[in-house]
Order: structure tokens, then sequence, then C-alpha cells
């Protein structure tokens, strides 16, 4: 019985609470995506379980107008959706100016991240990504990389942009380094789909790849040299090789790597294959772009007529490239839902703006905030409905009509984790219920006021 007891014991060590209720809840408020201003005020030393943080709005219901703070210091993932003129990438500019600026106007924030915004604009027209105007605050360095085929129409309009705000943007080519493509980053790029579904030339190019890869044990640089040369001397057909050739002049478009070699057939059918000169577009003393700097917003514009530090990823308009129908389309959404389950571990923020909720109803599944404004489509509703836990059990007649009420900065927030208060010892959470929200103002120029026939 006595030996018993000592076992007991010695289980009960292992599953006694290490930390008070003080200590615990301060370490979960550490990691809640939004915290109210009455859950922050209610635990003592507040500002050390919240080291960074600013302003995102407030409850629309709230006469007293308390303020929603947006934890910066702890990685999240946020889902914005509504129809155009909704406010969703104002939404989203407040978001990547809490995330970039130090400025106590919006809160405390000693570590800025590094921001990057992916723009893609489908009508051609001359516009720019709205998260863009952030230049206007000459606290945040705005950096635009644009495809070399549209590089000085882009420079040009981002450049008029800057001098409107009085704001500063430096754009450049997009140029990836070899030292970016790995055997997994070809796949992509190549828009590889299900093997059942391969090309005959896209099984010679997994081939290739994989056969690279066991070389050198997947731990070696990948060489795009090499993989050329291997391409050329398969031996593929010109109707065999004529797509796979475009996908490449699109890569190599963008990659400074080596151009493919000449090749030569005799007639007995033998290939033989002589290197072209190659004349490096990138110096090695050039800063890798890609990498991130603390307060620096990157956006990647790829409109085409044809670090240590924490980082925010934004997609703007994501519903213009995050497409159903095509491989690579899926292969880059599958790549951002797997930096979002893993986004702890990797430091990382994500926001999707995008006027189609329906892109991929993963990506509100594994966001931790979702944030609806208007929008007047019961298909868009219907499709949320399926993935909120907090629309459960709810009139959707009700709802929905309070969505399409919606005013223009104003969403239904839902984040099941958010801090809202502090009772009895336990911080307060939004669970499965939502908040009528409303986004702050912008403390830097706005650029999403609608083109009007008189007075815009």
């Amino acid at each position: 019985m006595e030996h018993q007891m000592e076992e007991l014991q010695r289980y009960q060590k292992l599953l006694e609470t290490s930390r008070s209720w003080a200590t615990s809840s301060k370490v979960a408020l550490g990691h809640v995506p939004l915290v109210w201003w009455e859950a922050k005020q209610s635990l003592t030393e507040g500002t050390a379980a919240l080291p960074q943080y600013a302003l995102m709005g407030h409850n629309s219901d709230d006469e007293s107008k308390n303020p929603v703070l947006l934890n910066t210091n702890s990685p999240w993932s946020m889902f914005l959706c509504g129809s155009q003129g909704s406010g969703k990438s104002h939404t989203l500019s407040c978001i990547l100016e809490n995330c970039l600026l130090t400025d106590e106007e919006i809160g405390k924030n000693p570590n800025p991240l590094a921001g990057v915004v992916f723009h893609y604009n489908r009508s051609q027209s001359g516009e720019v990504c709205e998260a863009a105007y952030l230049c206007s605050s000459l606290k945040t360095r705005v950096r635009v990389l644009v495809s070399r085929s549209n590089y000085k129409g882009l420079e040009r309009r981002y450049k008029d942009l800057a001098e409107k705000v009085e704001g500063n943007i430096k754009v450049m080519p997009l140029d990836l380094r070899p030292s970016h493509l790995n055997v997994e980053r070809m796949q992509v790029l190549m828009a590889v789909g299900k093997e059942g579904d391969l090309f005959l030339y896209m099984n010679v190019l997994m081939s290739i790849l994989r056969n690279m890869a066991i070389a050198n044990e997947g731990i070696g640089k990948f060489n795009y040299g090499e993989f050329a040369t291997k391409l050329a001397e398969a031996g593929l057909t010109d109707m065999q090789s004529g797509p796979m050739n475009m996908r490449l002049d699109l890569l190599e478009s963008y990659v400074d790597v080596p151009p493919r070699p000449i090749v030569s057939r005799s007639k007995s059918g033998k290939i033989t294959t002589r290197p072209r000169d190659h004349f490096p577009r990138l110096s090695e003393d050039k800063p890798d772009y890609l990498e991130g700097e603390s307060g620096v917003l990157t956006i990647i514009d790829l409109t085409d007529p044809f670090t240590s530090c924490g980082k925010i990823i934004a997609l703007d308009e994501a519903h213009n490239y995050m497409t159903t129908d095509n491989a690579a389309a899926l292969q880059f959404t599958q790549r951002l839902l797997k930096t979002i389950r893993e986004q702890r571990h990797q430091g990382t923020r994500v926001v999707i703006a995008t006027q189609e909720p329906s892109i991929n109803t993963s990506l509100i599944d594994l966001c931790n905030i979702t944030m609806v404004h208007r929008c007047t489509s019961p298909a868009w509703f219907t499709v949320l409905k399926g993935h909120l836990a907090a629309l459960k059990g709810r009139n959707d007649q009700d709802v929905f009509e309070e969505i399409v009420r919606l005013k223009t900065g104003e969403s239904l927030l839902f984040c099941p984790t958010a801090a809202t208060g502090y009772e009895d010892k336990k911080i307060v959470s939004v669970d499965m219920n939502y908040v009528k929200f409303r986004t702050r103002k912008r403390i830097t120029k706005d650029g999403g006021k609608s083109k009007l026939a008189y007075g815009s």
C-alpha cells in the first residue's frame, strides 16, 4: 500500500499546475490575437503580457468606444471578406499600419514586423496596390517588386502615387536568386499537378527532379544549370517540349539563372548540349529583398500584360489569383495553408482579403480571426455559415440582414479566443459569439476611394 502511495505522489507531481492563476492568465493574454481594453486593464502588469499591440477598432454597440487591440507580438491569421467598397481593404491597411509603424497614436510597437503583400490586378486597369499608400508615413519604407515586362509602366504608376501623397516608394524588378530554388519550389513554379494528371514532359521533369533530390540527399543546393542540361538530354520532341519551354521561359524571366543550353541532335539521334553565356542580373552583394526587414513593407505586384524579425504576409484582392482552375494557383494556396498551420513555429501573421469567401474554405477554418464586411450574396452567406461555429443555431435571415446592413468599415468579427474581459480570475473570451465591429481610422493616406464621374 505504501509503495502505491509513493507511486501516486510521483505521478501527481507532474499533474500539478506550475503557474499561479495570475501567471497563467498573463501568459494566455499574451497569445490571444485581439484584446479588449477591459481585459488588458484587469490584469496587473498588463504591459508585460502584451509587449506590443495596436488599436484595431471598437465594438460598434459599445457607446463608450473602448479600444480593441491587435496583439502584434503573437502569430495569428485573419480572413477578411466582403463586397467591393465594404471596407475590407481599409481594414487590411490598418492591420499593416499596426504591424509596421511605431507610432504612439495607434499603440506600442518596439519591434516592427517585416511585411509582404501580394497583389495582382486582373483587369490591367492601372490600379496599384492600395497598401502602397503606407508610404505616406515617412516612418514606413515601401518597396515594390514588379515583373520586368511591366516594369516601366508600374514604376510610373507607383511613383505618381508616391508624389501624390508626398511619400517615397522604391520600385524594382522582381528577380529571384538561384539560391531561392529547391526541388519543392521548382514543382510549384512549374505548376506540377497530381501525378495522375501529368503530361509526358511533366513526368520526365518530375523524374529529373526526383533523381537530383536523391543525388544530393535532400540537403544540397538546387543546380538549375544541371537541371536544364538533364532536361535537354531527355530527348523530348518539339511538340512535347513546347508547353514545358513556355513554363521555363516564365520561370527564367523571374529567376536569375543561366539560360538553357543549346541542343543539337545528330542524324543517329544522339543529343549534345552546349552551354550559353550567362550575364547575371544580380550582383553577389545586392541584398536579398525577400528576406524582409523590420518596419519595411515589400509589395510583390505580379500585374503583367503577358528575416529574423517577425513577418506579416498579406494577400490583397486574393480572388484575382487564388483560383481553383489551375495547378499553380492551387499549389500557392496549399503553401499558404501550410504557413497558417505552422504560423506559431514560423512567427508569421497572415491576412487574406477577398471579395469571394469561397476561394478556399479551408482558409476560414484555419484562420484565428474572420471579419465579414458587408455583402449581399446569399450564396456567400451559405459558405460562411458552414465554416463559422458562432453562426450555428442562429436565425439565418437575421444574421444575413445584419451583414447586408453593415456600413462601410463595419464588420461582424469572429474570433473565439479574443479576450473581452476578466472575471472570477479568468479571461472572458468571445467563444461561440460574434461582435459587430468598427475598424479605426487610418493614419496614413487612404487610396481606396471610388472613382466617380464627377467630384472624384
